[in-house]
């Protein structure tokens, strides 16, 4: 028995659409694997940034006199010296602060070397920068603000502001702390 005219190729026609849908549903779930992964980037680099701020937290909490009185402020990206190695010597209060902020930068931002400090592991955050800053102005019961700076595109920005989407500025978290 011969099939109807009117049947002939129906099958392969029906085999080409389901393997069309089937490749636009491959496709799909290729980009989908693609901003998971680009997602999970990110994620891992506010994990990065919330540890070191929580690093310097910890250490402003140590040193509140240094805190309160303003020891610990910082302009983002400004990195001293510090003149005396506080792993290893008594300090003042003021020392402390920039004992700390120097022990900050040289594990969140990747090569920089400061004379007195030693280095410490590396957060693999790409050009990191922190600053420290007082919430409106700056007495003991005003928050301090922490903010660790970070180029999350690795593209060279090198900006202070914290609008992701912008090609110049950095990705950005903030830690307010209260002394």
């Amino acid at each position: 028995m011969m099939a109807p005219a009117q049947q002939r190729g129906v099958t392969l026609i029906e085999v080409l659409i389901a393997m069309v849908l089937m490749a636009f549903g491959l496709i799909g779930i290729a980009a989908l694997q693609t901003t998971a992964l680009s997602s999970n980037v990110i994620s891992g680099q506010y994990t990065q940034a919330s540890l070191l701020a929580q690093n310097l937290a910890e250490r402003m909490r140590g040193n509140r006199i240094g805190v309160l009185n303003n020891n610990s402020l910082q302009a983002a990206g400004a990195v001293g010296n510090p003149a005396v190695n506080c792993a290893t010597a008594s300090c003042t209060p003021a020392q402390q602060a920039q004992w700390d902020l120097a022990v900050w930068y040289a594990s969140a931002a990747p090569g920089v070397s400061l004379a007195n400090v030693p280095a410490g592991p590396s957060a693999n955050l790409a050009g990191a920068i922190v600053s420290v800053t007082c919430a409106v102005t700056c007495d003991a019961n005003t928050a301090r603000i922490i903010t660790v700076y970070w180029d999350g595109d690795n593209n060279g920005a090198s900006g202070t502001g914290c609008n992701a989407s912008s090609a110049t500025d950095l990705r950005c978290l903030r830690l307010p702390y209260l002394p």
